[in-house]
């Protein structure tokens, strides 16, 4: 009776190990992993040559340079007055020849990246123009992790025990059966476990 009811305990036990490593294997879950890797910078520079002015307009009320040109004082009333003079040729002539260079960041997104151009300006036109690029690449992963994941188990006691098992993580959760056989053959039994994968 004890030998058939040790035969019934270990065929349940394999098929119960059976059951689920092969639900183990059929039930996978799927995983995304989203991230934003950041490549090389690119630079670079647009000649001149390439730099075609597209569309020129004069506007309706320029903006020009004055200046204080003649100062005198008034002796009847004791004030200083001014005689303007309409337009600053000089201060035109002195922006006119003034090199300017800007830095400027075109877009900065987490997604697409870092645009920074840094255009020069002389003679009323754009002489030319450099850019850095710093893209972002997405990288998409998915992976499979199984939902059910069967194990086998053994063990040896010094309390001359030797044990043999398996079970059955779900997650992180396992469930664990051992039958532990007593070497000396005085006390055979059986272990029930929890565990938790951290």
């Amino acid at each position: 009776m004890k030998t058939t009811c040790k035969l019934v305990v270990l065929l349940c036990s394999l098929l119960l190990f059976a059951i689920g490593f092969f639900t183990g294997r059929q039930t996978m879950q799927t995983k995304t992993s989203i991230e934003f890797v950041e490549q090389e910078t690119v630079s670079g520079s647009i000649s001149n040559n390439q730099l075609i002015t597209e569309k020129e307009e004069m506007p309706p009320n320029p903006n020009l340079p004055i200046k204080r040109d003649t100062v005198y004082k008034d002796s009847i009333r004791s004030e200083i007055k001014y005689i303007i003079q309409k337009v600053d040729t000089a201060a035109i002539i002195a922006g006119y020849i003034l090199k300017k260079s800007y830095n400027l960041t075109a877009f900065e997104s987490k997604e697409l990246g870092t645009l920074k151009l840094f255009p020069t300006v002389q003679y009323n036109q754009l002489l030319g123009l450099d850019y850095e690029f710093t893209p972002i690449q997405r990288q998409v992963t998915v992976y499979k992790e199984k939902v059910w994941q069967p194990f086998l188990s053994g063990s040896y006691s010094t309390l001359n025990h030797v044990s043999l098992g398996g079970g059955i993580f779900y997650h992180n959760l396992g469930f664990e059966y051992q039958y532990q056989k007593d070497i000396t053959g005085k006390n055979d039994g059986h272990l029930l476990g929890l565990k938790y994968k951290f």
